[in-house]
């Protein structure tokens, strides 16, 4: 199992701060969320039905590319320990199966205990997909001394 890449707390965190993350959304990926939520609407799963939709063809479910910002959250900005307490989600134009796509993230705003983030999907060409905005709580500093203390003393006892 992979391991966070980062562990920020909020006075690590500095304003437009910004991670990009590349995809691609698999016929894989639509079934595993389709059995995890229990959304098997057509447009995901029958090219003949999505044919005759205004997308033209089939279409990855828009939430697929919102949990990618669960993946920057709790692995990279800020990562270890953060808690993802709110997100607003806009879907302004459908994900593709197959094609490649940027989650990107950017810090707008800190307070003492928590992060606002911008949050927004681009295809290839710069055009956003979706936007929004997540509000986080990174770990704190308190918690983070005691996980470097823990660290520390587990690099200790294996020399």
């Amino acid at each position: 199992m992979e391991k966070p890449r980062a562990c920020k707390t909020v006075s690590d965190l500095k304003l437009g701060e910004k991670i990009r993350r590349d995809y691609v959304i698999s016929d894989a990926d639509v079934l595993a969320f389709g059995q995890l939520s229990g959304d098997f609407n057509p447009v995901h799963f029958d090219d003949d039905y999505a044919a005759s939709t205004i997308f033209g063809r089939r279409i990855a479910h828009g939430m697929i590319s919102v949990a990618k910002f669960s993946g920057i959250f709790g692995m990279d900005m800020p990562g270890l320990g953060t808690l993802w307490l709110d997100q607003t989600v806009k879907f302004l134009k459908p994900v593709f199966i197959g094609e490649k796509y940027t989650a990107i993230a950017e810090v707008v705003a800190l307070d003492r205990r928590q992060a606002t983030i911008a949050t927004w999907v681009e295809d290839q060409a710069g055009g956003r997909l979706i936007e929004g905005e997540g509000v986080v709580i990174p770990i704190t500093e308190q918690a983070k001394r005691r996980l470097s203390g823990v660290q520390a003393h587990l690099h200790d006892s294996r020399s």
